[in-house]
């Protein structure tokens, strides 16, 4: 059997998980407030660094945002 070489071209796509750490925000801050900004900080960040991929990436969502909360009483 003599089989015929086929020549082809490959393209991949890759789906990559990103962590972008974000500002802070006082202890007048309510949590809403924190998950909008913290989100829109997040976005405006990996919009800024995909923009340099010529198209080739994109911002297709945003999984989850945690909130670290800290005790920044001191105690008496």
């Amino acid at each position: 059997m003599n089989l015929q070489k086929v020549r082809t071209t490959t393209t991949a796509r890759v789906t990559a998980t990103v962590e972008v750490t974000t500002g802070s925000w006082g202890p007048g801050c309510q949590l809403d407030q924190v998950y909008r900004q913290a989100a829109e900080e997040a976005e405006g960040t990996i919009r800024r660094l995909l923009s340099e991929s010529g198209g080739k990436a994109r911002l297709i969502n945003v999984e989850r945002i945690v909130a670290i909360t800290t005790d920044t009483s001191t105690p008496k």
